[in-house]
């Protein structure tokens, strides 16, 4: 899924707030090779994108032509969560990037099925791969966990070609306990 997003130039004589007052957010576009360029994006198109443009190459619409860039940063109010400012890092073709990719489970555990009970310990995985190998999840085929107090670790993920997990390989993705009493 191609994701889109229509960028301007910066309204330089506006502050911050007052940009954010008209609907804008004020924006970075930055990257190896190029200097950053000031622009600004409308607020309500930026809140409409989807959760897995996060992790995923965002087409922009800069007013010096298309560009391929990841969401790096969103810089939020604490108290309502508005959005104060957005980073978009512009990807080079020829270059190893790193990104954080979802989590999927997905399969029914034996361990489950005799009583046990799944805890997810992480949902995301950080990962290096080439710009255009990026992929919109890594799957976790809980099917695999046999028994209670036994877990996945991220070494037993599959990847697809040229994407390497940076997690620690020995750390736990998830694990099936045994259910606490009463419950």
């Amino acid at each position: 899924m191609e994701i889109k997003l229509k960028l301007e130039a910066r309204e330089t004589k506006l502050k911050p707030n007052q940009l954010r007052r008209t609907g804008m957010v004020p924006a970075t576009v930055y990257g190896p090779g190029i200097s950053s360029v000031s622009v600004q994006v409308c607020q309500k198109e930026f809140s409409r994108l989807p959760k897995t443009a996060y992790s995923q190459l965002v087409d922009l619409d800069m007013p010096e032509g298309n560009v391929k860039a990841l969401i790096r940063t969103v810089q939020r109010k604490a108290v309502n969560h508005e959005i104060l400012n957005v980073e978009f890092y512009r990807v080079s073709g020829d270059r190893k990037i790193t990104v954080i990719v979802p989590l999927n489970y997905h399969g029914i555990s034996p361990a489950v099925q005799k009583g046990g009970q799944l805890v997810e310990i992480f949902h995301t995985a950080t990962i290096e791969c080439m710009s255009n190998d990026i992929p919109a999840s890594l799957n976790v085929d809980i099917s695999q966990i046999e028994n209670i107090d036994q877990g996945l670790h991220f070494s037993d993920l599959k990847t697809p070609s040229g994407v390497k997990i940076l997690n620690p390989l020995e750390e736990l993705v998830a694990r099936v306990v045994p259910k606490k009493a009463g419950k």
